[in-house]
C-alpha cells in the first residue's frame, strides 16, 4: 500500500516537471518575497506599535492580459515594538512599558502594468487587506482585526518567460509601510 502511494506521488511530480509545455501557456503566477515593515499603529487609547521589523509575503495572481493581473497574497508584517503609556499629546506620570504585537494580514489586488523597455515594467496595485494583530501589552494581551485598502508600485525584470524579480513599495492604510524584493514565477 505505502509503495502504491510512492509510485503515485512519484508519478505525479513527474508530470509535473516534464509537462513544461503543457503549463507554459498558463496566466498564473506565484510569488514570494522578503523586505522591512515600518509601522506606525495605535491600538486602543494607550497602545502604541511604533517600529520596523522584517517582513515576508507570499502569493499567486492570474494575468489577464500583458498588463493587467489580479492578485493574492499573504503578508506577514514581521513582530513590531511598541508603547504602552500615555495617549498622545497628554501628560501622564506613568513610565511606558514596551510591547509587542505580531501582525499579519491577507490581500487582494488589482494590478496594472506598463512596459517600460522590453524587460523591465513599473506596475502599480490597488486592493483591499485584512489584517490581524496579536498584541502584547501592560493592557493585557488582545487580538484586533480590520480591513484596509492597500496599495503600492514597484519595478519588475523579467529574467526569463518564466522567471521575474521585483522591488515594490506597499502601503497598507492601517499605517503600515512595506519595501519588499522578490522573485514570482509564471507557470
Amino acid at each position: 500500500m505505502l509503495f502504491n502511494k510512492i509510485s503515485v506521488a512519484a508519478g505525479v511530480l513527474f508530470l509535473a516537471l516534464f509537462s513544461g509545455n503543457a503549463i507554459a501557456q498558463s496566466d498564473f503566477y506565484v510569488l514570494g518575497a522578503f523586505g522591512t515593515t515600518n509601522s506606525d499603529v495605535a491600538l486602543g487609547g494607550m497602545n502604541y506599535v511604533d517600529d520596523n521589523d522584517s517582513s515576508f509575503a507570499l502569493g499567486a495572481g492570474y494575468a489577464f492580459s500583458a498588463n493587467f493581473s489580479v492578485e493574492a497574497a499573504y503578508q506577514d508584517f514581521g513582530a513590531q515594538d511598541g508603547d504602552t503609556g500615555c495617549p498622545p499629546d497628554f501628560f501622564c506620570l506613568t513610565i511606558p512599558l514596551t510591547t509587542q504585537a505580531d501582525i499579519s494580514g491577507i490581500s487582494l489586488s488589482l494590478v496594472g502594468s506598463v512596459p517600460l523597455t522590453d524587460k523591465l515594467d513599473a506596475y502599480g496595485k490597488i486592493g483591499f487587506a485584512s489584517w490581524d494583530i496579536e498584541f502584547d501589552g501592560i493592557s493585557a494581551a488582545f487580538d484586533d482585526s480590520g480591513e484596509d485598502v492597500v496599495y503600492g508600485a514597484g519595478l519588475r525584470l523579467s529574467i526569463d518567460d518564466h522567471w521575474k524579480a521585483f522591488l515594490e513599495y506597499q502601503k497598507l492604510d492601517l499605517d503600515l509601510d512595506t519595501a519588499n524584493v522578490g522573485l514570482n514565477y509564471r507557470f
